[in-house]
């Protein structure tokens, strides 16, 4: 009987010398080499991160757009296996934190809004400052040259703690966990619960992408391209617009969403609705999903086409 060496894997068409005469050292020395490299690259990124000040952290975590869009459908939705049971469902938010350095180092420029911007709810400067204790702490004012709207905050006192920033407010009355992509907020004022159950939001990511309809009735196999669209993926909405400025039949939608309570996904609809009148329970006519860190998405359903691809990570 034969002894048979089991055929050593070919990497790019090349069989080194030592691969065809020793096949388990060099598989051994694959293994060595990507675990020197795992330990350096951890070792690396554990650098990078210590470089980093809190304030800078705290800076790349808050800074952007959110919106609890997920928290309110997964409330609202009819669908039972989706539907998560309350009482008293959160309100529609999306607040943003627009970096203002004209103003300060660590300042920006706060907006609550309700809906996806659909009613301006507050809006007001945030400050950021170290205290002795080497926590960090935001106060807040009015804006320069605008009127505030609402109530301004009390001042929230920050430490960094497992990769998340948690706050409280001076006058005890809010709470606050801020990590990369989630914000939990809970106060007795614009987020205030009737079951001290926080306002989840999500931080928003923005696509670019393009909308493609059929104009066969204008002449055969022609298209129009409606492109240089922006949506971020927390509900935003765009309807199909012609040069005319008369609108479309389709509306698309992007958002992120929880399949039966358990399942993460990134949802890519279409509709008939306008975006002004979608609701939790608008019935799509096609729809396609992908993984929530999908960075490109897209449907053809031939009535209309449209694509998506991730402008930036937040």
């Amino acid at each position: 009987m034969h002894n048979v060496l089991k055929q050593p894997e070919i990497k790019g068409g090349i069989l080194t010398q030592t691969q065809k005469r020793y096949p388990k050292k060099a598989d051994t020395l694959l293994v060595f080499r990507k675990a020197v490299f795992v330990v350096l690259t951890g070792w690396l990124w554990g650098i990078a991160l210590r470089a980093q000040s809190p304030a800078d952290v705290f800076a790349r975590y808050i800074s952007g757009e959110w919106d609890n869009f997920q928290q309110c459908w997964m409330e609202n939705t009819e669908t039972e296996s989706h539907r998560v049971p309350t009482a008293h469902p959160h309100r529609h938010v999306h607040s943003v934190f627009e970096r203002d350095t004209a103003a300060g180092p660590w300042v920006w420029r706060v907006e609550h809004y309700e809906g996806n911007r659909r009613r301006l709810l507050a809006r007001y400067a945030m400050h950021l400052e170290e205290l002795p204790d080497g926590q960090w702490r935001t106060d807040f004012s009015p804006l320069r040259a605008e009127s505030t709207l609402g109530t301004l905050p009390a001042p929230i006192r920050w430490h960094f703690k497992e990769g998340a920033f948690l706050g409280q407010s001076s006058d005890g009355t809010s709470s606050f966990v801020l990590k990369k992509d989630t914000f939990w907020l809970l106060d007795k004022g614009l987020f205030e619960q009737p079951d001290n159950e926080p306002y989840r939001l999500l931080k928003c990511r923005f696509f670019r992408g393009w909308i493609q309809y059929p104009m066969d009735h204008v002449r055969p196999d022609s298209v129009y391209f409606f492109a240089g669209l922006t949506l971020h993926d927390q509900g935003d909405a765009a309807q199909l617009l012609f040069p005319d400025g008369a609108a479309g039949e389709y509306t698309v939608e992007l958002t992120q969403l929880v399949h039966s309570r358990r399942t993460p996904i990134m949802k890519l609809a279409i509709y008939t609705d306008p975006p002004e009148q979608l609701h939790w329970n608008s019935r799509a006519v096609a729809y396609t999903w992908a993984d929530p860190a999908a960075r490109r998405i897209g449907i053809n359903i031939r009535k209309v086409v449209s694509g998506w691809t991730l402008i930036s990570d937040p």
